[in-house]
């Protein structure tokens, strides 16, 4: 079986899942089964796709790199969505940024590390 619990983006990752949850648990029920899932969601696959992305062999993982990068965007937007209808703070946005900006910063040092393999 793969370990993945060690390596920092999926702590991050992990973290950033679990965030999600606490931020959608006070969505209004207009948006707690919209938005809300969909918040959850998004976090979820990016988690898994870290998870699967470490199981593969070190030169086949930069194929998943554009990927991941690509949910952690789509999480950013729906959560911009989320504080333009005054679901989340701004001051929680700017808090919940920082840790996909580091999710950002574990990738772009995962790259670098698979790239020189």
């Amino acid at each position: 079986m793969v370990r993945y619990e060690h390596i920092r983006i999926f702590q991050c990752a992990y973290m950033l899942t679990i965030e999600a949850y606490k931020i959608t648990a006070n969505f209004g029920r207009e948006f707690k089964f919209t938005l809300g899932e969909k918040i959850k969601n998004i976090a979820h696959e990016m988690l898994d796709l870290i998870m699967r992305t470490n199981s593969l062999p070190d030169n086949e993982k930069h194929k998943f790199f554009p990927e991941i990068d690509f949910k952690k965007e789509n999480l950013r937007v729906y959560l911009r969505i989320a504080c333009d209808l005054k679901q989340v703070s701004p001051g929680r946005l700017g808090a919940i940024n920082e840790k996909i900006e580091e999710v950002g910063r574990q990738l772009g040092g995962w790259q670098k590390w698979t790239a020189k393999k």
